[in-house]
Protein backbone atom coordinates (compact mmCIF):
# COMPACT_ATOMS: atom_id res chain seq x y z
CA UNK A 1 0.00 0.00 0.00
CA UNK A 2 1.27 3.43 -0.84
CA UNK A 3 1.86 5.84 1.56
CA UNK A 4 -0.98 8.23 0.26
CA UNK A 5 -3.11 5.48 0.30
CA UNK A 6 -2.51 4.84 3.95
CA UNK A 7 -2.74 8.25 5.09
CA UNK A 8 -6.14 8.63 2.94
CA UNK A 9 -7.50 5.58 5.17
CA UNK A 10 -6.23 6.88 8.60
CA UNK A 11 -7.72 10.19 7.90
CA UNK A 12 -10.71 8.60 7.17
CA UNK A 13 -10.75 6.89 10.08
CA UNK A 14 -10.08 10.32 12.23
CA UNK A 15 -13.22 11.35 10.43
CA UNK A 16 -15.03 8.60 11.75
CA UNK A 17 -14.08 8.31 14.95
CA UNK A 18 -14.46 12.09 16.03
CA UNK A 19 -18.01 12.18 14.51
CA UNK A 20 -18.72 9.06 16.41
CA UNK A 21 -18.07 11.01 19.60
CA UNK A 22 -19.79 14.05 18.55
CA UNK A 23 -22.67 12.07 17.97
CA UNK A 24 -22.38 10.37 21.56
CA UNK A 25 -21.45 13.21 23.67
CA UNK A 26 -22.04 16.59 22.21
CA UNK A 27 -24.82 16.59 19.70
CA UNK A 28 -27.54 16.73 22.08
CA UNK A 29 -25.77 19.43 24.19
CA UNK A 30 -26.83 23.23 23.98
CA UNK A 31 -23.14 24.64 23.99
CA UNK A 32 -23.29 25.59 20.04
CA UNK A 33 -20.25 27.57 19.85
CA UNK A 34 -17.97 24.50 21.35
CA UNK A 35 -20.10 21.80 19.39
CA UNK A 36 -19.18 24.15 16.06
CA UNK A 37 -15.06 24.11 17.38
CA UNK A 38 -14.94 20.30 17.96
CA UNK A 39 -16.25 19.38 14.39
CA UNK A 40 -13.97 22.06 12.79
CA UNK A 41 -10.57 21.49 14.81
CA UNK A 42 -11.70 17.10 14.46
CA UNK A 43 -11.49 18.56 11.01
CA UNK A 44 -7.79 19.67 10.86
CA UNK A 45 -6.76 17.06 13.33
CA UNK A 46 -7.98 14.39 11.17
CA UNK A 47 -5.90 15.97 7.92
CA UNK A 48 -2.89 16.94 10.39
CA UNK A 49 -2.42 13.55 12.63
CA UNK A 50 -1.81 11.02 10.14
CA UNK A 51 0.71 12.69 8.71
CA UNK A 52 2.80 12.30 12.29
CA UNK A 53 4.58 8.87 12.41
CA UNK A 54 5.51 7.97 16.32
CA UNK A 55 6.98 5.12 18.04
CA UNK A 56 4.48 3.01 19.49
CA UNK A 57 5.57 2.34 23.42
CA UNK A 58 3.43 -1.24 23.47
CA UNK A 59 3.76 -3.26 19.95
CA UNK A 60 6.73 -4.54 18.58
CA UNK A 61 7.76 -5.35 15.10
CA UNK A 62 8.11 -9.12 14.56
CA UNK A 63 11.61 -10.78 14.35
CA UNK A 64 12.67 -10.74 10.37
CA UNK A 65 13.39 -14.37 9.30
CA UNK A 66 17.16 -15.04 8.39
CA UNK A 67 17.66 -14.17 4.54
CA UNK A 68 17.56 -16.95 2.26
CA UNK A 69 19.95 -17.34 -0.40
CA UNK A 70 17.81 -20.24 -2.14
CA UNK A 71 16.47 -19.12 -5.73
CA UNK A 72 13.28 -18.57 -6.37
CA UNK A 73 10.86 -18.67 -9.56
CA UNK A 74 10.22 -15.18 -10.90
CA UNK A 75 6.35 -14.57 -10.40
CA UNK A 76 4.59 -14.05 -13.56
CA UNK A 77 4.47 -10.22 -14.76
CA UNK A 78 0.68 -8.88 -13.86
CA UNK A 79 -0.28 -5.67 -16.18
CA UNK A 80 -3.33 -4.69 -13.86
CA UNK A 81 -4.09 -5.52 -10.18
CA UNK A 82 -6.19 -4.42 -7.57
CA UNK A 83 -4.38 -1.19 -6.69
CA UNK A 84 -4.35 0.19 -9.53
CA UNK A 85 -8.15 -0.70 -10.35
CA UNK A 86 -8.77 1.35 -7.26
CA UNK A 87 -6.24 4.24 -7.28
CA UNK A 88 -8.37 4.40 -10.77
CA UNK A 89 -11.80 4.95 -9.28
CA UNK A 90 -10.54 7.24 -6.38
CA UNK A 91 -9.03 9.60 -8.84
CA UNK A 92 -12.68 9.31 -10.75
CA UNK A 93 -14.88 10.35 -7.54
CA UNK A 94 -12.23 12.94 -6.65
CA UNK A 95 -12.35 14.12 -10.14
CA UNK A 96 -16.28 14.04 -10.27
CA UNK A 97 -16.92 15.91 -6.85
CA UNK A 98 -14.38 18.30 -7.82
CA UNK A 99 -16.10 19.32 -10.69
CA UNK A 100 -19.40 19.21 -9.46
CA UNK A 101 -17.99 22.12 -6.50
CA UNK A 102 -16.68 24.15 -9.43
CA UNK A 103 -19.88 23.88 -11.48
CA UNK A 104 -21.76 25.11 -8.11
CA UNK A 105 -19.30 28.04 -7.84
CA UNK A 106 -19.79 28.78 -11.37
CA UNK A 107 -23.19 28.94 -10.65
CA UNK A 108 -23.22 31.23 -7.72
CA UNK A 109 -20.97 33.77 -9.60
CA UNK A 110 -23.36 33.90 -12.25
CA UNK A 111 -26.62 34.58 -9.71
CA UNK A 112 -24.13 37.12 -8.37
CA UNK A 113 -23.93 38.95 -11.44
CA UNK A 114 -27.39 39.37 -12.69
CA UNK A 115 -29.24 40.27 -9.73
CA UNK A 116 -29.41 43.67 -8.51
CA UNK A 117 -27.22 44.25 -5.25
CA UNK A 118 -27.72 46.28 -2.10
CA UNK A 119 -25.11 47.30 0.60
CA UNK A 120 -25.70 47.56 3.98
CA UNK A 121 -23.59 47.83 6.78
CA UNK A 122 -21.13 46.32 4.23
CA UNK A 123 -23.23 43.28 3.85
CA UNK A 124 -24.60 42.76 -0.24
CA UNK A 125 -28.15 42.10 -0.12
CA UNK A 126 -28.78 39.87 -4.09
CA UNK A 127 -32.63 40.09 -4.97
CA UNK A 128 -33.36 37.35 -6.67
CA UNK A 129 -36.74 36.59 -8.59
CA UNK A 130 -36.13 32.93 -8.26
CA UNK A 131 -37.74 30.24 -5.31
CA UNK A 132 -34.86 30.01 -3.49
CA UNK A 133 -34.44 29.61 0.32
CA UNK A 134 -32.89 32.23 1.48
CA UNK A 135 -29.29 31.69 1.45
CA UNK A 136 -25.83 33.08 2.04
CA UNK A 137 -22.55 33.02 1.40
CA UNK A 138 -19.14 34.75 2.47
CA UNK A 139 -20.47 38.66 2.98
CA UNK A 140 -23.92 38.37 0.41
CA UNK A 141 -27.23 37.27 1.02
CA UNK A 142 -29.80 35.93 -1.19
CA UNK A 143 -33.12 36.66 -1.12
CA UNK A 144 -36.52 36.94 -2.80
CA UNK A 145 -38.24 40.44 -1.27
CA UNK A 146 -41.15 40.25 -3.24
CA UNK A 147 -42.55 37.55 -2.46
CA UNK A 148 -41.74 38.17 1.76
CA UNK A 149 -43.26 40.96 4.06
CA UNK A 150 -41.02 43.59 5.84
CA UNK A 151 -40.68 41.31 9.19
CA UNK A 152 -39.83 38.44 8.14
CA UNK A 153 -37.43 39.69 6.07
CA UNK A 154 -35.92 41.39 9.14
CA UNK A 155 -35.59 37.97 10.94
CA UNK A 156 -34.20 35.95 7.67
CA UNK A 157 -31.80 39.14 7.39
CA UNK A 158 -30.62 38.90 10.66
CA UNK A 159 -30.54 35.27 10.93
CA UNK A 160 -27.94 35.32 7.73
CA UNK A 161 -26.11 38.25 9.08
CA UNK A 162 -25.32 35.39 11.86
CA UNK A 163 -23.72 33.09 9.62
CA UNK A 164 -21.78 36.35 7.87
CA UNK A 165 -20.43 37.63 10.74
CA UNK A 166 -19.23 34.41 12.35
CA UNK A 167 -17.65 32.99 9.00
CA UNK A 168 -19.65 30.04 8.56
CA UNK A 169 -18.52 29.96 4.84
CA UNK A 170 -15.55 28.41 5.88
CA UNK A 171 -16.21 26.41 7.80
CA UNK A 172 -18.15 25.00 4.67
CA UNK A 173 -15.50 25.36 2.24
CA UNK A 174 -12.94 23.34 4.17
CA UNK A 175 -16.11 20.34 4.76
CA UNK A 176 -16.24 20.41 1.08
CA UNK A 177 -12.93 20.58 0.38
CA UNK A 178 -12.36 16.99 2.28
CA UNK A 179 -16.09 15.72 0.99
CA UNK A 180 -13.67 16.03 -2.63
CA UNK A 181 -10.78 13.78 -0.66
CA UNK A 182 -13.08 11.42 1.23
CA UNK A 183 -16.30 10.97 -0.93
CA UNK A 184 -15.43 7.40 -0.42
CA UNK A 185 -16.17 8.18 3.63
CA UNK A 186 -19.76 7.26 4.34
CA UNK A 187 -19.18 9.55 7.75
CA UNK A 188 -17.90 12.44 5.65
CA UNK A 189 -21.93 13.15 4.78
CA UNK A 190 -23.52 12.82 8.20
CA UNK A 191 -20.29 15.44 9.31
CA UNK A 192 -21.06 17.98 6.87
CA UNK A 193 -24.96 17.43 7.85
CA UNK A 194 -23.93 18.16 11.73
CA UNK A 195 -21.38 21.05 10.75
CA UNK A 196 -24.67 22.74 9.21
CA UNK A 197 -27.02 21.64 11.82
CA UNK A 198 -24.76 23.63 14.43
CA UNK A 199 -24.28 26.33 11.79
CA UNK A 200 -28.02 26.97 12.45
CA UNK A 201 -28.48 26.57 15.97
CA UNK A 202 -25.77 29.47 16.29
CA UNK A 203 -28.39 31.92 13.60
CA UNK A 204 -31.36 30.82 15.63
CA UNK A 205 -30.19 31.33 18.66
CA UNK A 206 -28.40 34.72 17.68
CA UNK A 207 -31.44 35.65 16.23
CA UNK A 208 -32.87 34.95 19.25
CA UNK A 209 -30.69 36.89 21.38
CA UNK A 210 -32.17 40.18 19.43
CA UNK A 211 -35.56 40.02 21.12
CA UNK A 212 -37.03 39.01 17.63
CA UNK A 213 -40.34 37.18 18.72
CA UNK A 214 -39.70 33.10 19.23
CA UNK A 215 -42.86 31.64 17.86
CA UNK A 216 -43.04 34.34 15.37
CA UNK A 217 -39.67 33.08 14.34
CA UNK A 218 -40.46 29.68 14.35
CA UNK A 219 -43.76 30.32 12.19
CA UNK A 220 -41.75 31.62 9.52
CA UNK A 221 -39.23 28.57 9.53
CA UNK A 222 -42.06 26.35 8.90
CA UNK A 223 -43.42 28.61 5.94
CA UNK A 224 -39.30 28.91 4.15
CA UNK A 225 -39.41 25.02 5.00
CA UNK A 226 -42.20 24.19 2.26
CA UNK A 227 -42.04 24.45 -1.78
CA UNK A 228 -38.10 26.45 -2.04
CA UNK A 229 -34.96 24.71 -3.32
CA UNK A 230 -31.53 25.03 -1.56
CA UNK A 231 -28.49 26.14 -3.29
CA UNK A 232 -25.07 24.22 -2.49
CA UNK A 233 -22.22 25.25 -0.15
CA UNK A 234 -23.97 27.83 1.47
CA UNK A 235 -26.11 28.81 4.58
CA UNK A 236 -29.51 28.36 3.91
CA UNK A 237 -31.99 29.51 6.12
CA UNK A 238 -33.89 26.25 5.21
CA UNK A 239 -30.86 23.88 6.28
CA UNK A 240 -31.58 21.30 8.65
CA UNK A 241 -34.51 19.57 9.99
CA UNK A 242 -36.83 22.22 11.24
CA UNK A 243 -37.83 19.61 14.36
CA UNK A 244 -34.45 19.78 15.87
CA UNK A 245 -33.85 23.34 15.18
CA UNK A 246 -37.25 23.94 17.29
CA UNK A 247 -36.03 21.95 19.74
CA UNK A 248 -33.15 23.10 20.30
CA UNK A 249 -34.72 27.10 20.51
CA UNK A 250 -37.16 25.55 23.15
CA UNK A 251 -34.47 23.49 25.32
CA UNK A 252 -33.11 24.24 28.16
CA UNK A 253 -29.23 24.81 27.92
CA UNK A 254 -26.69 22.58 29.29
CA UNK A 255 -25.47 22.75 32.61
CA UNK A 256 -21.86 24.25 32.83
CA UNK A 257 -19.78 20.65 33.25
CA UNK A 258 -20.75 19.93 30.10
CA UNK A 259 -18.77 22.13 28.60
CA UNK A 260 -15.50 19.46 29.78
CA UNK A 261 -17.20 17.07 27.41
CA UNK A 262 -14.93 19.19 24.58
CA UNK A 263 -11.98 17.97 26.16
CA UNK A 264 -12.88 14.70 24.52
CA UNK A 265 -10.98 15.51 21.96
CA UNK A 266 -7.84 15.01 23.32
CA UNK A 267 -7.76 11.50 24.46
CA UNK A 268 -9.71 10.54 20.98
CA UNK A 269 -6.58 11.98 19.91
CA UNK A 270 -4.14 10.32 21.61
CA UNK A 271 -5.74 6.70 21.09
CA UNK A 272 -5.23 7.65 16.81
CA UNK A 273 -2.24 8.49 17.64
CA UNK A 274 -1.02 5.36 19.12
CA UNK A 275 -2.98 2.74 17.07
CA UNK A 276 -1.25 4.67 13.90
CA UNK A 277 2.32 4.36 15.30
CA UNK A 278 5.06 2.55 14.24
CA UNK A 279 6.05 -0.43 16.17
CA UNK A 280 9.34 -0.56 17.81
CA UNK A 281 11.97 -2.45 16.38
CA UNK A 282 12.03 -6.72 17.63
CA UNK A 283 14.53 -7.26 20.52
CA UNK A 284 17.58 -8.82 18.96
CA UNK A 285 19.13 -11.46 21.05
CA UNK A 286 21.68 -11.11 23.92
CA UNK A 287 24.39 -12.87 21.20
CA UNK A 288 23.47 -11.49 18.44
CA UNK A 289 23.49 -8.15 19.83
CA UNK A 290 26.94 -8.78 20.38
CA UNK A 291 27.96 -9.66 17.69
CA UNK A 292 26.03 -6.99 15.56
CA UNK A 293 27.60 -4.68 18.15
CA UNK A 294 31.08 -6.25 17.34
CA UNK A 295 30.73 -6.28 13.50
CA UNK A 296 29.63 -2.33 13.52
CA UNK A 297 32.16 -1.53 15.74
CA UNK A 298 35.00 -3.26 13.13
CA UNK A 299 33.21 -1.51 10.29
CA UNK A 300 33.94 1.72 12.11
CA UNK A 301 37.48 1.35 12.68
CA UNK A 302 37.89 0.17 9.01
CA UNK A 303 36.50 3.04 8.05
CA UNK A 304 37.89 5.16 9.91
CA UNK A 305 41.66 3.80 8.98
CA UNK A 306 39.96 4.16 5.29
CA UNK A 307 39.64 7.88 5.48
CA UNK A 308 42.72 8.32 7.23
CA UNK A 309 44.93 6.78 4.54
CA UNK A 310 42.66 8.21 2.08
CA UNK A 311 44.07 11.77 3.68
CA UNK A 312 47.21 10.09 3.19
CA UNK A 313 47.05 10.03 -0.29
CA UNK A 314 45.37 13.46 -0.56
CA UNK A 315 47.94 15.09 0.96
CA UNK A 316 50.56 13.21 -0.99
CA UNK A 317 48.91 14.37 -4.14
CA UNK A 318 49.15 18.15 -3.27
CA UNK A 319 52.89 17.49 -2.58
CA UNK A 320 53.75 15.85 -5.98
CA UNK A 321 51.80 18.76 -7.71
CA UNK A 322 53.98 21.64 -5.53
CA UNK A 323 57.05 19.32 -6.65
CA UNK A 324 55.76 19.24 -10.31
CA UNK A 325 55.55 22.88 -10.04
CA UNK A 326 59.50 23.12 -8.94
CA UNK A 327 60.25 20.39 -11.16
CA UNK A 328 59.01 22.76 -14.47
CA UNK A 329 60.59 25.65 -13.56
CA UNK A 330 64.03 24.08 -12.67
CA UNK A 331 63.65 22.91 -16.51
CA UNK A 332 62.94 26.25 -18.08
CA UNK A 333 65.87 27.69 -15.60
CA UNK A 334 68.35 25.08 -16.64
CA UNK A 335 70.66 24.71 -19.89
CA UNK A 336 72.75 21.83 -19.21
CA UNK A 337 71.62 18.69 -21.47
CA UNK A 338 72.24 16.38 -18.96
CA UNK A 339 70.32 18.46 -15.71
CA UNK A 340 67.73 18.59 -17.99
CA UNK A 341 67.33 15.06 -19.02
CA UNK A 342 67.51 13.93 -15.42
CA UNK A 343 64.89 16.81 -14.00
CA UNK A 344 62.43 15.33 -16.88
CA UNK A 345 63.17 12.14 -15.47
CA UNK A 346 62.12 13.10 -11.97
CA UNK A 347 59.05 14.65 -13.92
CA UNK A 348 57.92 11.88 -15.49
CA UNK A 349 58.03 10.04 -12.54
CA UNK A 350 56.13 12.07 -10.22
CA UNK A 351 53.17 12.83 -12.84
CA UNK A 352 52.86 8.28 -13.29
CA UNK A 353 52.51 8.77 -9.13
CA UNK A 354 49.96 11.57 -9.80
CA UNK A 355 47.96 10.05 -12.07
CA UNK A 356 47.75 7.16 -9.93
CA UNK A 357 46.79 8.83 -7.01
CA UNK A 358 44.12 11.03 -8.87
CA UNK A 359 42.77 7.98 -10.21
CA UNK A 360 42.30 6.28 -6.80
CA UNK A 361 40.48 9.43 -5.11
CA UNK A 362 38.51 9.72 -8.18
CA UNK A 363 37.11 6.25 -7.88
CA UNK A 364 36.73 5.98 -4.16
CA UNK A 365 39.61 3.89 -3.65
CA UNK A 366 43.07 3.32 -2.26
CA UNK A 367 45.84 3.40 -4.54
CA UNK A 368 47.89 0.41 -4.73
CA UNK A 369 50.73 -0.44 -3.13
CA UNK A 370 53.90 0.27 -5.03
CA UNK A 371 55.39 -2.44 -6.69
CA UNK A 372 59.42 -3.14 -5.33
CA UNK A 373 61.82 -1.92 -7.78
CA UNK A 374 63.22 -4.53 -10.00
CA UNK A 375 66.65 -5.37 -11.20
CA UNK A 376 67.77 -2.79 -14.29
CA UNK A 377 67.70 -4.24 -17.01
CA UNK A 378 71.09 -4.27 -19.45
CA UNK A 379 71.01 -1.65 -21.96
CA UNK A 380 69.21 -2.98 -25.67
CA UNK A 381 71.86 -3.68 -28.24
CA UNK A 382 72.37 -0.32 -30.59
CA UNK A 383 69.90 -0.68 -33.32
CA UNK A 384 71.31 0.05 -37.36
CA UNK A 385 72.57 2.86 -38.48
CA UNK A 386 68.93 3.40 -40.69
CA UNK A 387 67.13 2.93 -37.44
CA UNK A 388 69.39 5.72 -35.56
CA UNK A 389 68.64 8.17 -38.24
CA UNK A 390 64.80 7.52 -37.80
CA UNK A 391 64.82 7.30 -34.43
CA UNK A 392 66.90 10.94 -34.17
CA UNK A 393 63.80 12.01 -36.34
CA UNK A 394 60.85 10.61 -34.37
CA UNK A 395 62.75 11.70 -30.83
CA UNK A 396 63.17 15.58 -32.53
CA UNK A 397 59.37 15.27 -33.38
CA UNK A 398 58.59 14.18 -29.61
CA UNK A 399 60.30 16.83 -28.30
CA UNK A 400 58.35 19.44 -30.29
CA UNK A 401 55.22 17.80 -29.16
CA UNK A 402 56.19 17.95 -25.71
CA UNK A 403 57.07 21.44 -26.10
CA UNK A 404 53.36 22.18 -27.54
CA UNK A 405 52.04 19.95 -24.39
CA UNK A 406 53.95 22.12 -22.00
CA UNK A 407 52.70 25.26 -23.42
CA UNK A 408 48.88 24.38 -23.66
CA UNK A 409 49.37 22.69 -20.63
CA UNK A 410 50.25 26.40 -18.66
CA UNK A 411 47.04 27.72 -20.99
CA UNK A 412 44.22 25.17 -19.81
CA UNK A 413 42.69 25.87 -16.31
CA UNK A 414 39.78 22.96 -16.80
CA UNK A 415 40.99 20.28 -14.60
CA UNK A 416 39.85 17.63 -16.92
CA UNK A 417 41.64 18.96 -20.04
CA UNK A 418 44.63 19.01 -17.52
CA UNK A 419 44.42 15.38 -16.52
CA UNK A 420 44.55 14.53 -20.34
CA UNK A 421 47.13 16.91 -21.11
CA UNK A 422 49.05 15.67 -18.07
CA UNK A 423 48.23 11.75 -19.74
CA UNK A 424 49.68 12.64 -23.34
CA UNK A 425 52.51 14.41 -21.61
CA UNK A 426 53.52 11.08 -20.03
CA UNK A 427 52.93 8.98 -22.86
CA UNK A 428 55.67 11.63 -24.97
CA UNK A 429 58.63 11.52 -22.61
CA UNK A 430 57.72 7.76 -22.28
CA UNK A 431 58.41 7.18 -25.70
CA UNK A 432 61.69 9.55 -25.37
CA UNK A 433 63.04 7.69 -22.73
CA UNK A 434 62.59 4.44 -25.11
CA UNK A 435 64.08 5.93 -27.88
CA UNK A 436 66.95 7.78 -25.81
CA UNK A 437 67.71 3.87 -24.28
CA UNK A 438 68.03 2.62 -28.01
CA UNK A 439 70.33 5.58 -29.16
CA UNK A 440 72.33 4.37 -25.96
CA UNK A 441 72.04 0.97 -26.30
CA UNK A 442 73.07 -1.94 -27.90
CA UNK A 443 72.03 -4.48 -31.41
CA UNK A 444 70.97 -7.44 -32.23
CA UNK A 445 67.81 -9.48 -31.17
CA UNK A 446 67.34 -8.28 -27.80
CA UNK A 447 67.01 -4.88 -29.01
CA UNK A 448 64.30 -6.34 -30.91
CA UNK A 449 62.83 -8.57 -28.47
CA UNK A 450 63.03 -5.37 -25.50
CA UNK A 451 61.32 -3.48 -28.82
CA UNK A 452 58.13 -6.06 -28.45
CA UNK A 453 58.08 -6.14 -24.82
CA UNK A 454 57.84 -2.31 -24.51
CA UNK A 455 54.77 -2.31 -27.23
CA UNK A 456 53.16 -5.34 -25.27
CA UNK A 457 53.48 -3.01 -21.89
CA UNK A 458 51.77 0.49 -23.59
CA UNK A 459 49.25 -2.08 -25.24
CA UNK A 460 48.15 -3.54 -21.78
CA UNK A 461 48.03 0.09 -20.29
CA UNK A 462 45.97 1.37 -23.24
CA UNK A 463 43.93 -1.39 -22.86
CA UNK A 464 43.03 -0.45 -19.14
CA UNK A 465 42.86 2.93 -19.72
CA UNK A 466 39.94 2.02 -22.00
CA UNK A 467 38.13 0.26 -19.36
CA UNK A 468 38.28 2.85 -17.38
CA UNK A 469 36.99 5.09 -19.97
CA UNK A 470 34.40 2.31 -20.88
CA UNK A 471 33.12 2.81 -16.99
CA UNK A 472 32.90 6.39 -17.35
CA UNK A 473 31.24 6.29 -20.00
CA UNK A 474 28.21 3.80 -18.84
CA UNK A 475 27.86 6.03 -15.65
CA UNK A 476 27.20 9.19 -17.36
CA UNK A 477 23.77 10.64 -19.27
CA UNK A 478 25.54 13.73 -20.50
CA UNK A 479 25.48 13.61 -24.10
CA UNK A 480 29.37 15.24 -25.00
CA UNK A 481 30.75 13.21 -22.53
CA UNK A 482 29.69 9.95 -23.91
CA UNK A 483 30.88 11.85 -27.44
CA UNK A 484 34.11 12.22 -25.68
CA UNK A 485 34.81 9.14 -24.10
CA UNK A 486 33.81 7.10 -27.81
CA UNK A 487 36.41 9.74 -29.65
CA UNK A 488 38.68 8.62 -26.63
CA UNK A 489 37.84 5.00 -27.06
CA UNK A 490 38.41 5.04 -31.16
CA UNK A 491 42.17 6.31 -30.50
CA UNK A 492 43.05 3.94 -27.96
CA UNK A 493 41.32 1.16 -30.92
CA UNK A 494 43.60 2.93 -33.34
CA UNK A 495 47.02 3.08 -30.70
CA UNK A 496 46.12 -0.89 -30.16
CA UNK A 497 46.00 -1.68 -34.08
CA UNK A 498 49.36 0.39 -34.20
CA UNK A 499 50.85 -1.64 -31.67
CA UNK A 500 50.08 -4.96 -33.42
CA UNK A 501 50.67 -4.10 -36.63
CA UNK A 502 54.37 -2.89 -35.60
CA UNK A 503 54.50 -5.92 -33.58
CA UNK A 504 54.37 -8.62 -36.09
CA UNK A 505 56.46 -6.34 -38.28
CA UNK A 506 59.49 -6.84 -35.47
CA UNK A 507 58.58 -10.29 -35.29
CA UNK A 508 59.15 -10.80 -38.95
CA UNK A 509 61.88 -9.13 -39.21
CA UNK A 510 60.79 -5.70 -40.93
CA UNK A 511 60.15 -2.18 -39.55
CA UNK A 512 57.29 -1.73 -37.50
CA UNK A 513 55.35 2.16 -37.90
CA UNK A 514 56.29 4.31 -35.45
CA UNK A 515 53.88 4.70 -32.92
CA UNK A 516 52.08 8.36 -32.01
Amino acid sequence: MTSFALYLLESAACLALFYMGFRLFLRKETYFNLNRVYLVGSLFISLVLPAFKITSPILKARASAPMSFTPSVAAPVQTWDLGETLLLLYTIGVGIFFIRFIFHMIKLFFVVKKYRITRINGIRIVSVDKDFSPFSFLNYIFINDKKMSEHNMRRIIAHEIIHIKQNHTFDILLMEMITVLQWFNPFVWPYKKSLQETHEFLADNGVIAQGFSTAKYQLLMFEQHVGVKLFEFANNFKQSQIKRRITMMSKIKSRGAAKLKLLLIVPLAAFLLLVFAEPKAADTPVKDRATLSTDKDTNQLKEKEKQMKMDQVKATLMDLKKEEEILRKKIDATEDPKTKADIKARLKDVLLKEKVLADALANGELPPPPKAPSAPSPPPPPPPPKDLKMMEKEYQLLSKKEEALRAKLDEVKNADEKSELKAALVEVMTKQDKIEAYLAGSNGSNGVNLKIDNLKKEYTLLGEEAQKIEKKFQNTDDPDVKAKCKQMLSDIQKKQEQIKETVEALKAGKEGKTIK
